[in-house]
C-alpha cells in the first residue's frame, strides 16, 4: 500500500549508522565560538589590575596618624573642654544672678510701695499738664524699675523741669513723715499699744519715703540741663546744679540707694518731731 508508514526496525544497533544520523556527531565535533567579554567583565578586570595592595600599604600610616590625632583631640576636649564649659556656664549664671538681684529688690520695693508710685506719677502728670507740655505716655504702675513714669516734652525752662521732678519728692517726703510720726514716736515715747492702724501708718510712711526721690530717668535730664545752664550763667542753674548732680549720681545705681536714702531721711524727721 502506497503512503503507509515504514515498520519499526527493532534490530537497529545503538550506534548510529553513517546514513541519515551522521550529522549529529559532525555538529558536536565543531569548535565553540567564544563570545566577546561584556562591559561589566571588562570593568571588573580593569579594577583587579589596579595596585590595591601597594596603595593600602601607603595609606595605612596616614590613616593611623590621623586616627591618633583625632583621638588625642577628643581626649583633650573631654578633659579640658567640658570643665571649661561648665565653669563658663556657672560664671555666666552667677553674673546674671548678681545683675538680676538688685532689680529683683527694686521691684519688691515698688510692689511694697505701689501707692507712692501712683501718687508720684499723678503729681508729675498734673504738673506737666499744667505747664502746657505735650505728654506722650503715662504709666502709673508696672512691675519694673522705674515702676511709674510720665513721658513728656522737654521743658525749655529749668524751673519747670525742677518742679516736675522734685515737687513730687517734697510731697512724698511730707506724706512719709506724717505717716511715720504718729506711727513710731508715740509708741516709743508714750509706750502706746500697737494696733493695725499703726502698721498701716508705718507701711504707708515707708512706701512714701522709699519713692520720694526721683529715678535716674527723671533726675539725669534735670542735672544735664542745670549743668548747661551754669555755662550760660543762669542763677537757677548755679543754685541747683550741685544738688541735681548728687541726686543723679545717687539714682544712677538703680532704685535701691534712693529708697534707702528716703527711708532714712523720713525716719529721722519723724522721730525728731516729738523729741
Amino acid at each position: 500500500m502506497s503512503g503507509a508508514l515504514d515498520p519499526i526496525q527493532e534490530d537497529l544497533p545503538l550506534g548510529l549508522p553513517s546514513g541519515s544520523g551522521s550529522s549529529l556527531p559532525e555538529r558536536a565535533s565543531q569548535p565553540n565560538v567564544e563570545r566577546p567579554p561584556s562591559l561589566f567583565e571588562q570593568l571588573w578586570a580593569s579594577l583587579r589590575t589596579l595596585p590595591w595592595a601597594r596603595w593600602r600599604a601607603h595609606a595605612a600610616p596616614v590613616l593611623r596618624s590621623g586616627a591618633e590625632g583625632l583621638g588625642s583631640v577628643a581626649r583633650v576636649a573631654v578633659k579640658r573642654g567640658a570643665p571649661y564649659t561648665l565653669q563658663l556656664a556657672k560664671a555666666t549664671a552667677q553674673i546674671s544672678l548678681i545683675r538680676a538681684f538688685p532689680l529683683l529688690i527694686a521691684r519688691t520695693i515698688h510692689l511694697f510701695g505701689f501707692p507712692a508710685v501712683v501718687v508720684r506719677t499723678a503729681i508729675q502728670y498734673s504738673i506737666a499738664h499744667r505747664a502746657g507740655l505735650a505728654i506722650d505716655e503715662v504709666k502709673y504702675f508696672r512691675v519694673d524699675d522705674p515702676a511709674g513714669y510720665t513721658v513728656y516734652e522737654a521743658p525749655s525752662r529749668l524751673s519747670t523741669a525742677i518742679a516736675i521732678t522734685y515737687l513730687p519728692t517734697l510731697v512724698l517726703m511730707m506724706l512719709g513723715v506724717l505717716c511715720l510720726a504718729p506711727g513710731l514716736t508715740p509708741r516709743v515715747v508714750l509706750h502706746l499699744p500697737v494696733t493695725w492702724v499703726t502698721w498701716v501708718q508705718i507701711w504707708l510712711g515707708l512706701a512714701f519715703a522709699a519713692h520720694a526721690f526721683p529715678s535716674y530717668e527723671e533726675a539725669g535730664p534735670v542735672s544735664e540741663q542745670a549743668r548747661v545752664g551754669v555755662l550760660k550763667a543762669d542763677p537757677v542753674s548755679v543754685f541747683w546744679v550741685i544738688p541735681a548732680q548728687i541726686v543723679a549720681i545717687l539714682t544712677r545705681l538703680g532704685g535701691i540707694p534712693p529708697a534707702v536714702a528716703g527711708v532714712l531721711a523720713c525716719w529721722w524727721l519723724a522721730g525728731a518731731l516729738f523729741r
